[in-house]
């Protein structure tokens, strides 16, 4: 038991703190060493192993045809092609002319000529109307293509001469309305756009007869099958076989209509 202290005496000191355990951390300047010298093995490591890897491949130049957004396209073989895609066809149109008033649909002529027949001789021929107030109408030759007018009294003809065809105005009213008939004792027909464009099948054809059409009746003409691309056919009074090709119609319901094609003839070998 400790004695106490007598008055007046001052209090002992607090005993010492004990020491403090030594430091084990690694020196400053090891810290500098370490980072200089893990930087430098990253290098000689990137040297001595990835000397001989190729860089990385630049990215090609953009072409005009933007390959470097478009996949190409893979052949049969599952390898890609080069060939660029096909553009799509561009959607009808419906100012295109139909089949049926189309020259196109027409197959090309075939002018061989048979045995007993010269080789085919071609010209053109046409239909050309003049104003009513000239009172004429026209009449048209297919051995040849050569047209004449008279004076125009109602579809009636003074004098034949050989032709075929007569073309003259109906009523003489100031609009269309101009007809086109095979003359009596003619034998004339008409090839359709679809058939074919020979000796024979004109021939044959010249056989059918074609009677008064009103050629300013577009609706007509095309339901009678008189539309670009077929033709009128006719044997005439000299034993020629004759195919006037209707290329191209001009003219509309007030306006009185011209035709004009060639003409191909087959005269009969003297």
């Amino acid at each position: 038991m400790s004695t106490p202290a007598a008055p007046g005496t001052p209090p002992p000191p607090p005993p010492p703190y004990p020491p403090s355990p030594p430091r084990t951390d690694p020196p400053r300047w090891a810290w500098w060493v370490g980072g200089i010298a893990i930087p430098l093995v990253g290098i000689l490591v990137t040297v001595v192993f990835g000397g001989n890897d190729p860089g990385p491949a630049a990215a090609p130049a953009p072409g005009s045809d933007n390959s470097a957004t478009q996949p190409a396209s893979t052949g049969p073989s599952g390898t890609p092609s080069s060939k660029e895609p096909e553009p799509e066809p561009p959607a009808p149109s419906d100012d295109a002319p139909s089949a049926s008033a189309s020259a196109s649909a027409s197959p090309e002529a075939d002018l061989t000529a048979p045995d007993g027949y010269a080789k085919a001789l071609s010209t053109m021929w046409g239909l050309a109307p003049v104003p009513c107030t000239q009172h004429e109408q026209q009449l048209i030759d297919l051995d040849d293509g050569t047209s004449r007018t008279e004076d125009e009294n109602n579809g009636a003809v003074q004098e034949p001469g050989g032709a075929e065809l007569l073309y003259w105005p109906d009523t003489c009213t100031g609009l269309g309305d101009y007809q086109l008939r095979a003359l009596p004792n003619t034998r004339v027909g008409l090839l359709r756009v679809d058939a074919p464009k020979s000796f024979d099948s004109c021939r044959a054809a010249a056989g059918t007869g074609f009677g008064a059409l009103a050629m300013s009746e577009r609706n007509d003409r095309e339901d009678r099958g008189f539309v670009e691309g077929a033709a009128l056919c006719s044997v005439t009074d000299k034993g020629t076989v004759a195919m006037a090709v209707i290329e191209h119609i001009s003219g509309s319901a007030v306006d009185d209509i011209s035709v004009s094609g060639p003409l191909y003839v087959w005269a009969a070998a003297p």
